[in-house]
């Protein structure tokens, strides 16, 4: 598996990136993709998640964590880049915050929760959202990551 993982410079003391490279390679492994994947992890500001949240989903505001399919083939390495992971910072800083655990379990979460979108899960019905969050819950305990409770779990309203 190959990760690449950008962290704008403004949060770089603050995340140990080797750690987060290596528990994305072990997420990958846990999904059970078995081919030769890459995937994108940037870890930017509110205000890139916002604008690219407004063009991308219509919503006028900032989110914790974006995911962009690719699919397509390096032909360099013949590995498929599963596609993008946007996470903004300061919001997974307010959610571990807001729960009571620490910003990188957060951000633990956030590149798992994207992975599994990459990977074909989604959670648009109960039945979906159901498998996802098992598939996620499994993933975390294997891990040994602890979380107060995960965002988004709330119910849906709109």
């Amino acid at each position: 598996e190959m990760i690449n993982l950008f962290v704008k410079r403004t949060y770089q003391k603050s995340i140990d990136q080797k750690f987060l490279s290596r528990v994305a390679e072990k997420i990958i492994t846990l999904v059970e993709l078995n081919e030769d994947v890459e995937v994108s992890i940037r870890i930017e500001s509110d205000e890139v998640l916002h604008q690219l949240n407004h063009q991308y989903r219509g919503l006028d505001q900032p989110t914790d964590v974006l995911s962009f399919e690719s699919g397509m083939i390096d032909p360099e390495t013949g590995m498929t880049s599963l596609g993008d992971i946007l996470i903004s910072y300061p919001t997974a800083e307010k959610q571990a915050l807001e729960a009571g655990h620490p910003v990188e379990n957060e951000i633990i979460l956030l590149i798992l929760h994207g992975i599994l979108h990459l990977s074909g899960y989604d959670h648009s019905t109960q039945k979906e959202k159901d498998q996802m969050w098992q598939k996620q819950q499994s993933i975390l305990t294997s891990l040994g990551v602890k979380l107060n409770r995960i965002s988004g779990d709330e119910d849906f309203h709109d």
